[in-house]
Parts: structure tokens; C-alpha cells; sequence
């Protein structure tokens, strides 16, 4: 299978779900940090919702870096329904049409970018997110969604499932918590901004998404494993693999989180997971492993890499409770291992299935 007819098939399953996109029909929406894997696939959702389904929706891709976007959206270019807007979202929102639902989901991506630049992780976060309010509140906007992360919660005192309303501890003086602070202080100023002015907010925080998209170096762990099958017969973990995580394929996190926008509560948070996705580090290499076809692909272990920012900076176990956000009617339809397997060929990698 073809990378775009995987991704094409992607958001077909999108959007023949069961959720109202008849409210977005006609509006013109702005999503922040629209290169990145998992927003573009809003635009792509969108768009594909006019093409089958004559929802004249208008798309308003804000991005950074110009040659990225045109080379991740070049086939809507030409598009009357849809518009690059080059930009830093950390300068002052420039639009000159009347937007009606904001996606924010701009923020510095992986783990080493945000070491080696703390203090544009912790602007593209806050800053970022006060220019998209403000620009909302001058709009007829129907909604604003951020795009937060599990990394909000910060350290627990216990490994339950985590839930929307508790929070642990977070170092504000440690450098490496600045994504975490300030995904925190933009959740906040979400809340103060639907206080103040009674702007329809709402919080999603997605666990680890898994999907195609990203380039092989983005440092994320399932990208690693890609790039290590890609590379030989091994997938080196640089630590002793038994990390919990949560897992979502890509398609279950984009159908979530617009469930949460367009039936969710005003005003709150809801964790974007699949208690059903949770495996260890090692479990999730394993089932990478045996899903390759024609190719024996062994896990091993590398402690010579056990002190990088990658290992050190990990929580033990990070999983989530969907209880809030199932209550809304939304249900994955991936597992891991089908999630994985898609992911795989859009890299190139035959598989079993």
C-alpha cells in the first residue's frame, strides 16, 4: 500500500464515524502547528469532509516553516478551501477573515528539542496559545481547542490510570519540566479566557500517538523502532524496556479529540486514550518485531545509553483513564498491534498482516 493511500484510508475511517461534523459545515477553521503529523491530519480530515461530503469548509493552516508546508500539503495548494498562513504563532495572529473554531496545537515536538531550546518550548506553549485566544475572542468563534498533553500531570505518588482532575508534581525550577509547565500554564489560560470572556474552550490530552508522519530522526520512540527495522534485524532499547505507556493509533486520536470538541463539555479537560493501547516499552518493540515479514528482528539492550535525557527523563508508568471521554460516545476501533502494522507500511516495512 501506498503511503498517501494509507493515509487516505486513515481519514476515510475518520470521517465516516459516528460524530456531528455537520456543525463544522460551512465554517473556516485555523489550526496552529498544522505541519506536525498529527495536525495535518485535522487539515486532511477537513478537507476530505468537502471533497465527500460538500461540507465548505475552510481551512486556515498556520505553520512556521514555509518550504515544510508546502512540501506536507502540496496537493491542496491550488485549493480555494484551503490557506497556508506563514507565521510564528508566538507573534500576533494574523487574519483578515472571520474564524469560527481554533485549534491550537503548535508546540516544539520531541524530547531534544525542548532541551536544546527550553525557552521557545515554553513560548510556542503560552505565548503561542495567548495569541490564539486572543485572536478568538475578536472572532465569531464557536470553539477553541488546545491541544495539550499527558505530560500535565507531572509525577504521582501512585501508578493508577490517570484522571482529569488530579494533578502531581513538577519541578519548576528543573529545565527539562518546561514543556510540561507550560502545556500546564496554557491549560490554565484556557480556563481564565472562557472565564473571562466566556470563550468555548476545551483540553485534550492525547497519550502517545502512534501514526505515520514523522521523519525517521524525530526521536520518538516509536519512530526509533521504525528507523532501527528499516536500518537492520535489531531494535536496541536503551533502557530495560518495562516503561508503561498508552497507545493510540492516529486515526482513534483525531476522532477523540473532535468528538471532545463537538460533544464535549465546555470548559474542561478529557484524556484522549485507549486503556486497551497500554504496553511496556519493551512489549511494544516486541510486537513491532514479530509483525515484520520475511525478517527476523531481534530486541536487545544498550545500558551504555541508559544516562541520555531519553532514559533519565522518563516516568515509570504514564497511563491514562477514558472513562470521561468514552462516556462521550467515542470508542477506538485500532489495537495496538493493527495501529502498529499500518504505521509500518507507510515506512516501507512489508509486514505479517
Amino acid at each position: 500500500m501506498k503511503k498517501n493511500e494509507i493515509i487516505d484510508n486513515d481519514v476515510l475511517d475518520i470521517i465516516n464515524r459516528d460524530i456531528p461534523f455537520d456543525k463544522l459545515y460551512g465554517k473556516t477553521i485555523l489550526i496552529s502547528g498544522a505541519n506536525g503529523y498529527v495536525p495535518a491530519y485535522f487539515v486532511y480530515t477537513f478537507l476530505m469532509l468537502n471533497d465527500y461530503k460538500n461540507a465548505n469548509i475552510t481551512v486556515l493552516a498556520l505553520c512556521r516553516n514555509e518550504e515544510r508546508a508546502k512540501t506536507r500539503f502540496s496537493e491542496y495548494l491550488e485549493r480555494s478551501d484551503f490557506q497556508l498562513l506563514i507565521q510564528d504563532v508566538c507573534e500576533p495572529i494574523q487574519v483578515n477573515q472571520p474564524i469560527h473554531i481554533y485549534i491550537h496545537a503548535a508546540s516544539p515536538a520531541g524530547i531534544k528539542s525542548r532541551y536544546l531550546d527550553p525557552v521557545n518550548t515554553f513560548l510556542a506553549n503560552v505565548k503561542g496559545c495567548e495569541n490564539m485566544l486572543e485572536s478568538a475572542i475578536k472572532n465569531p468563534c464557536e470553539h477553541f481547542l488546545f491541544l495539550s498533553s499527558v505530560d500535565i500531570y507531572g509525577k504521582m505518588d501512585h501508578t493508577n490510570r490517570l484522571v482529569e482532575d488530579e494533578s502531581g508534581s513538577l519541578d519548576t525550577m528543573n529545565v527539562r519540566n518546561t514543556y510540561s509547565c507550560s502545556k500546564r500554564a496554557a491549560e490554565n489560560l484556557c480556563t481564565a479566557y472562557y472565564a473571562k470572556y466566556n470563550l468555548p474552550v476545551s483540553v485534550v490530552r492525547p497519550f502517545q500517538i502512534v501514526g505515520p508522519g514523522p521523519e525517521l530522526d524525530d526521536g520518538r520512540l516509536h519512530i526509533d523502532f521504525i528507523s532501527q527495522i528499516l536500518q537492520g534485524n535489531q531494535i536496541v532499547l536503551k533502557s530495560d524496556g518495562t516503561a508503561r505507556r498508552t497507545f493510540l493509533y492516529i486515526t482513534d486520536a483525531i476522532a477523540g479529540m473532535l468528538t471532545v470538541m463537538l460533544c464535549g463539555k465546555i470548559g474542561q479537560a478529557y484524556n484522549v486514550v485507549d486503556e486497551q493501547g497500554e504496553a511496556s516499552v519493551k512489549e511494544l518493540a516486541q510486537i513491532m518485531a514479530n509483525c515484520v515479514k520475511n525478517k527476523r528482528v531481534e530486541v536487545v539492550f544498550d545500558y551504555t545509553q541508559r544516562n541520555s535525557i531519553e532514559v533519565t527523563g522518563a516516568i515509570s508508568v504514564v497511563t491514562g483513564s477514558s472513562q470521561k471521554i468514552l462516556s462521550l460516545g467515542w470508542k477506538p476501533r485500532l489495537s495496538l498491534m493493527q495501529g502498529a502494522i499500518r504505521m509500518m507500511q507507510y515506512y516501507g516495512i512489508e509486514t505479517k498482516e
